[in-house]
């Protein structure tokens, strides 16, 4: 089954509980969900469908982390017996309160990077070969003679 098969479903049952679900589009920021779904009361949660059994991407993880960040609900639905359940709970859910968790597909943690600590500091720019300090223009003109064309 194809992931528009399961887009539309959920569109249209969306639709029927007196909410709207509107296609994301960016020229700007890859990896959005696919929809943003609003109820009435403020109620906005970021959907994104699946065809059954897929994952998110990488960047889709990040974009879901990010969004969850600034409070909003991100879920996954990837199969028809999800939509309602989904829906059930976005209805009674009060915006400002955590979203009930287990709603939708399982989504992995995205996993995140530490930098080695081995690496030294930013503060030592000596490091980097550069110290920030005025050159004496005189010192540069030895480099380009602008009087010479």
């Amino acid at each position: 089954m194809r992931e528009y098969v399961v887009e539309n479903a959920f569109v249209k049952a969306v639709r029927e509980a007196g909410g709207t679900a509107y296609k994301l589009t960016s020229q700007t920021a890859n990896g959005l969900p696919d929809r943003l779904v609003l109820f009435a009361a403020g109620k906005a949660v970021f959907v994104e469908l699946k065809a059954p059994g897929r994952m998110l991407r990488p960047l889709q993880r990040k974009r879901r982390h990010q969004l969850m960040k600034l409070g909003f609900p991100v879920l996954c639905i990837d199969r028809f017996s999800q939509i309602k359940p989904c829906i059930d709970a976005i209805l009674s859910w009060t915006p400002g309160e955590p979203f009930p968790e287990g709603i939708g597909a399982k989504v992995p943690e995205l996993e995140m990077t530490t930098l080695p600590s081995d690496q030294g500091s930013l503060d030592d720019m000596e490091d980097f070969g550069d110290n920030f300090e005025p050159e004496d223009p005189s010192v540069l003109a030895c480099f380009h003679n602008l009087d010479k064309a």
